[in-house]
């Protein structure tokens, strides 16, 4: 009289992450829908909220394109995240990897320039 039942059960690495509830770290390798260009991948730069609706936004570096150009992504247009970016972070502060900053020299070259012509 007691049939087997069969439940299925749904494994929870099978459902999507929100990512709006939980957003991506800074230096997570995220992949994104555009409407203009498809899919893209970059790193994230920082989590922003849009100052008129309150979306909120992740600025990525674009993996794809020259670097220092920033896309801003909505958090519902994430499709993957790598999670690695707090690991990227560890090997920054570890001082393995060489910083980087810019300068401006071009003052040192004007006087340079005028100091030569002089001679």
């Amino acid at each position: 009289m007691n049939a087997a039942v069969k439940i299925d059960v749904i494994a929870t690495a099978s459902k999507p992450r929100d990512f709006v509830m939980q957003p991506p770290e800074t230096l997570d390798l995220i992949t994104f829908n555009t409407p203009d260009n498809g899919v893209l991948t970059g790193y994230v730069s920082v989590i922003r909220q849009h100052l008129g609706n309150g979306q909120r936004f992740a600025w990525v570096e674009l993996d794809s394109d020259l670097a220092g150009q920033f896309r801003g992504v909505p958090l519902a247009d994430i499709i993957t995240c790598d999670d690695a970016g707090t690991a990227r972070r560890q090997v920054a502060t570890n001082g393995q990897v060489r910083g980087m900053c810019l300068s401006d020299y071009s003052n040192k070259l004007f006087r340079r320039s005028i100091t030569t012509a002089c001679h």
